[in-house]
């Protein structure tokens, strides 16, 4: 190890699918933009296929395309519209495109191309999507279009992690708008990680899942899951050092030592995606005992007491994960706690200069 591996769970992963699965009778579509969630979008994709996944979710053309270079058998959703000036391409790999605005949808009936799209109706995120009113004009534009095929409507839920009621809400007024319509041969798809715990209407076939199928449980309801995490990030001591009291380390000499320390320092660093603010909660793991990080995370490296720990260089140290006797961890949600922040941003923004192994 030089500066350290992520560590990618393939049984875990297949796990969470299984599970997930197992929740109702609707297909899975996973969501792996953002490289898969941290955990490299081709491996997600690749280990998502052999659970026997057939659907995958996208935010921009150019991952669309790693997952169309993994298999030409999947389906792939782009979650937005994207410019005009990239339908060549949507073309090309075979993309099902989110539709909500008259000017794009124009934009697509003067191709000499045919597209799969899927009608995005604003329900209450009022992020993307047609207003409620003019989801019958849009459907009726696709229904007479001779090359825009309808294969789904959909929306999205702002507050399907926190609370329930107003999601109940927006599944009503969901309901109401595709009431009048024929879908039986449509898929009809709202919910999140959140909402697929709770959201159990049999007229709801496919479910757009990301968090989740990574390991963090994230639903409002009580439910004992069964979703196991799906990544660790450990590293190595790389070197040792002796401060007496009263000096101070990192850079602004952001924390003053209030006792002669052994200063442990590990090669990861924000540029990796640990996160600057980590400092002053943070913790990492070190033969199984707790270590507090000291000073400032840098760009490269971080710092940690370890007087109390009997540690070498080269030891292992957990950045993500569980100590090896199993009794300590730190998990996304840590991170994310440490940092004021959410689990997608810890996620996401892990960088490609780890590498990733995988594990089972």
């Amino acid at each position: 190890m030089d500066r350290g591996y992520i560590y990618v769970n393939k049984t875990n992963y297949l796990n969470n699918i299984n599970y997930l699965r197992s929740l109702s009778d609707k297909e899975l579509c996973l969501v792996v933009k953002a490289n898969g969630y941290g955990h490299g979008i081709e491996w997600a994709v690749k280990t998502a296929i052999e659970g026997g996944v057939k659907w995958f979710a996208v935010a921009a053309i150019n991952e669309a395309i790693k997952v169309r270079s993994v298999s030409d058998n999947v389906r792939i959703l782009l979650l937005t519209e994207p410019s005009l000036s990239e339908i060549d391409k949507v073309v090309s790999n075979n993309i099902d495109l989110t539709v909500y605005n008259d000017f794009f949808i124009e934009g697509l009936k003067k191709s000499d191309n045919s597209f799969n799209t899927h009608i995005k109706i604003d329900t209450g995120m009022h992020r993307v999507g047609c207003e409620p009113e003019d989801f019958q004009k849009i459907y009726e534009k696709i229904d007479s279009s001779e090359n825009i095929n309808l294969t789904g409507i959909c929306t999205h839920f702002p507050v399907a992690d926190i609370e329930k009621e107003p999601t109940d809400i927006s599944i009503k007024l969901f309901k109401d708008l595709i009431s009048n319509i024929d879908t039986s041969d449509l898929l009809i798809h709202v919910d999140n990680s959140g909402s697929t715990f709770y959201n159990f209407d049999p007229i709801f076939n496919l479910s757009r899942v990301g968090l989740a199928v990574y390991g963090c449980n994230i639903t409002p309801v009580e439910v004992d899951h069964e979703l196991k995490p799906t990544m660790e990030i450990k590293t190595r001591i790389s070197n040792i050092q002796h401060r007496k009291k009263g000096e101070a380390v990192s850079y602004g000499k952001a924390l003053t030592l209030e006792r002669d320390t052994i200063v442990g320092t590990a090669p990861v660093g924000y540029a990796d995606g640990f996160p600057w603010n980590s400092f002053p909660e943070g913790k990492v793991i070190i033969n199984n005992q707790f270590c507090n990080l000291i000073g400032r995370v840098t760009m490269d490296q971080i710092l940690f007491d370890i007087t109390d720990v009997n540690a070498e260089v080269n030891d292992e140290v957990v950045i993500l994960g569980s100590s090896e006797d199993g009794k300590s961890k730190i998990s996304v949600f840590d991170i994310a706690e440490w940092n004021k922040t959410i689990e997608w941003e810890i996620l996401t923004n892990i960088t490609e200069r780890l590498e990733r192994v995988e594990v089972e």
